[in-house]
Parts: structure tokens; sequence; C-alpha cells
């Protein structure tokens, strides 16, 4: 069905979003389509509003915000609907890996020209992702970035959160089966990449592709300062993958279980703390306006 009118909905408390250059976004668009802005006051109203508005296949609902607000957008759209961005987060995650520009100006562009474009999704635990899952030490750090850290350093905040809670954490143990299988992998932290960057220019799984229905695993065996530094580099592109202490492997879905209560992140959105994960792919994939 034609598009008829586009919502955007933004975070009314995100620190990062231009207000004077989202109004100039939706005033150029209203000239083609009607278009409205909504400032959603809590996750809940986010959802809320996500799901009434996709409901209507008239309706286009756009996400501005960063990674976390288009996570928190496609966890309540409908299976079926369209789903656009405009970037406006630090890291801008999702809408580098789909060719979306994270100008404002140019990003507005594709709601009204774009084309959909199909995208696989992950699920933990019955709850989508979009990029990246992470079980451990990355959810520790994600949860450690305070939003002065992130105003004051963008996306760099996080490198300074990981060297100040690498002192002091001490990794749970995780034992992973992948496809049903019946060997057993053993680490202290793992990823699970639906797309090639993690967060910034960190490129952790630069095989993973979101529309090969599969995602790629990098699990840490040896949580060691040397091993993490040189993954770290490796992700930078700096380096080659560390020979010993990390594992990569492909899958459809995998079970894990941990020695304790571990923490895990989605997007960048972290979660309380489980002892028991399963990941996979999402049964349906989105669809997102793109170039």
């Amino acid at each position: 069905m034609k598009t008829e009118k586009i919502f955007i909905l933004a975070n009314a408390a995100s620190r990062t979003l231009n207000r004077t250059e989202l109004a100039a976004a939706a005033d150029h668009i209203n000239r083609f389509l009607p278009c409205e802005t909504i400032f959603t006051t809590s996750i809940e109203n986010a959802c809320e509003t996500a799901q009434r508005l996709s409901a209507d296949p008239a309706c286009l609902v756009a996400a501005c915000g960063g990674d976390g607000t288009i996570h928190t957008v496609i966890n309540s759209v409908v299976p079926e609907a369209i789903t656009g961005i405009i970037p406006a987060g630090t890291a801008n995650v999702i809408a580098r890996e789909l060719g979306i520009p994270v100008q404002m100006r140019e990003a507005r562009k594709l709601l009204l020209t774009g084309a959909a474009q199909k995208c696989d999704l992950g699920s933990c635990n019955g709850r989508k992702f979009i990029f990246v899952a992470g079980i451990g030490f990355d959810a520790v750090v994600a949860g450690a970035v305070s939003p002065t850290l992130k105003k004051l350093f963008g996306r760099y905040a996080y490198h300074i959160a990981g060297l100040q809670q690498f002192c002091f954490y001490r990794p749970p143990i995780l034992k992973i089966r992948v496809d049903g299988g019946s060997e057993e992998f053993t680490g202290h932290f793992a990823i699970f990449a639906n797309m090639r960057r993690y967060g910034g220019d960190l490129f952790f799984a630069p095989d993973a592709r979101y529309d090969d229905g599969i995602l790629n695993m990098v699990l840490v065996e040896d949580f060691s300062m040397r091993t993490m530094l040189q993954l770290l580099n490796f992700a930078r592109r700096n380096g080659q993958k560390p020979q010993h202490g990390v594992r990569t492997l492909t899958g459809r879905k995998f079970h894990i279980r941990t020695s304790e209560p571990t923490p895990y992140q989605l997007d960048g959105e972290v979660f309380a703390a489980a002892s028991e994960f399963t990941i996979g792919l999402a049964e349906h994939q989105a669809r997102f306006i793109t170039s």
C-alpha cells in the first residue's frame, strides 16, 4: 500500500538530537507527504506509539535517534511494517550498515525516494536485535557509559569505559552449543553479529552480513589483557585476528549457559542478568527504507 503519511518518532530526552535539524527535515518531507513528529516520553510510550502507528499500512514510522531508538522501534512495529531511519545518535551503526547517510539533511530524502531493503533480525531470549547481541563484558561496559561520557567523548566513551571496567571485571564461564550440535564451546565473553560493525568503526565480525541468513559468533576463550588488546586492534583494522584465545563460528541458533547470572546487551541496550540464552535468527525479517 502506498504511504500516505510519515510519522517521525524521536526520544524527547535525547542529548544527541538536534531539534532544529529535525524540524527542518519534517518541513521538507511535509512538502511532499503529510509528516508529523512525535516526541516519545518513555520506552513504554515509544513501544505503544510505534506499534499503533505501524498497524496502519498507509503510515510509515521513521525512528529518529541512535541505535537504541531504532532497536526499540523495530521491537514494537508490526512484522509487515516498513521502517524509516533518521540517524541522530552517537555511533549510528545500523544506519551506516544499511547505507543510510548519517547527515539528517540527506537521510530525510530517503523517506521519500528510497526503497525497502530486507534485513535479517537476530533474536535473544525472545527479543529482537538488529546488529549485535553481547553476553558479558560488553554489556557491563555499555552499562557503565554515562550520557555525560558519551557527550564528551562520543563513540570513544566505550573505549574509556572498557579500560576502566577491565581492571575489576571477573568474567563468567560461558558454555555454548551451535545449531543443536553435540560439541560444547567454552569461553568468557561472546558477541553474536548480524552486521559487520560493532560500534563506531569497530569490526569484530567483518564477515557478518545482514542478509545471509546466519549469525557470526566471536567467542573470547582467553579473557586476558593481551588477547583483548589484540582483538581490539583487529576490530580497528590495525592487525590480524588473535591466533589463540578467540574463536569465530557461524550458525543459525546458539544455546548458551553461564556459570552465574550475566548481563547482556542488544544493539547497545543493556538487559538484566540471565543464566541461559537462546540466540538465533528472528522469524521475520525487517524492512528498512534505504537508498
